[in-house]
C-alpha cells in the first residue's frame, strides 16, 4: 500500500529547472512517467506518484550537467538556478504542439500517457521521436522534492501563463513517497479556485544527473455546498527534450 504523506508549508523556493526554447523548429516536450493522477478528495488534493517513474532525455553519462554527488536529501540546501519566468499570452507560449491552458484547448489536445493534457505535444512530437530514436533513452528516477503553487486565476492563466519549469513554491516536501495529499481548506491562498502547478524535481537513479522538474498545471473548482473540490484540467507541462 503507499504512503500517504502531507504537505507542510516550509517557505523554500524553486530550484532550478529549464523552460526550453519556443521556436517553431524546438523539440517537442520530454516524455515521462512521474505521476499518474490527480484527485480532490474530502477538500484535499492528492497526488500520486506513478509506480514506474522515469524521464525520457538526451542525457550522455559523459555530459557534465550532471552533478557531481548529488544528494538528493541535500536539495532544501541547493541555491536556485532559476523559474519558470517565462510567459505566454492565451494559456500558452509559441511554439509547436498544444496549448490553450483555461483557453478551451483542454478537450482536444493530445493526451500523456497517464491520460493529462500534453502541453506542446502533438503529431510532430511523435515524428520526432522516431526519427531521433538513437539519440534518446529512457532513465528511471526518483523524486526528490515536489512542490505546489497557486498560479492564479483562470483569466490570470489566460494572459500570463508560466512555461515549464518550477516557479516559487507555497508548499513543499522533500523525498515524497507514494501518494501526497495536502489540505485545500485551510484559509490560505491554496485554498481558492483557480489554477495550481504540482512540481517534482526528478533525479536519475542508475545515473548521477539531476533531471530537474516535471511540472503539471490544474484547474481547480470549488462547488456549491458538500460538493467540495473538483479538478477540471489537468496539463502535464514539461521542459523541451
Amino acid at each position: 500500500m503507499k504512503r500517504r504523506t502531507f504537505l507542510r508549508l516550509t517557505g523554500l523556493g524553486a530550484a532550478g529547472g529549464l523552460a526550453g526554447c519556443l521556436g517553431s523548429n524546438s523539440p517537442p516536450p520530454r516524455k515521462s512517467s512521474v505521476v499518474s493522477d490527480f484527485e480532490a478528495s474530502d477538500g484535499s488534493l492528492v497526488v500520486d506518484l506513478a509506480d514506474q517513474t522515469w524521464v525520457m532525455s538526451r542525457y550522455e553519462a559523459a555530459d557534465q550537467s550532471s552533478l557531481s554527488g548529488f544528494d538528493p536529501q541535500s536539495l532544501a540546501a541547493l541555491s536556485p538556478v532559476g523559474v519558470a519566468s517565462a510567459k505566454g499570452k492565451s494559456g500558452g507560449g509559441g511554439g509547436r504542439g498544444a496549448t490553450g491552458r483555461g483557453t478551451g484547448g483542454y478537450a482536444s489536445a493530445p493526451r500523456t500517457v497517464h491520460g493529462h493534457a500534453w502541453y506542446h505535444g502533438g503529431d510532430y512530437a511523435d515524428d520526432w521521436y522516431e526519427n531521433n530514436a538513437g539519440k534518446v533513452s529512457r532513465f528511471p528516477v526518483g523524486v526528490a522534492a515536489l512542490g505546489v503553487a497557486y498560479l492564479g486565476s483562470t483569466a490570470a492563466m489566460r494572459d500570463d501563463a508560466p512555461e515549464a519549469g518550477p516557479v516559487p513554491w507555497d508548499r513543499e516536501i522533500q523525498d515524497p513517497n507514494g501518494t501526497v495529499e495536502y489540505d485545500m481548506s485551510d484559509g490560505s491562498q491554496l485554498g481558492r479556485d483557480g489554477w495550481y502547478r504540482v512540481g517534482a524535481h526528478v533525479v536519475g537513479d542508475d545515473v548521477n544527473h539531476d533531471f530537474r522538474w516535471e511540472c503539471y498545471d490544474l484547474e481547480v473548482t470549488d462547488g456549491i455546498g458538500d460538493a467540495g473540490y473538483s479538478i477540471e484540467e489537468e496539463w502535464k507541462v514539461s521542459p523541451r527534450i
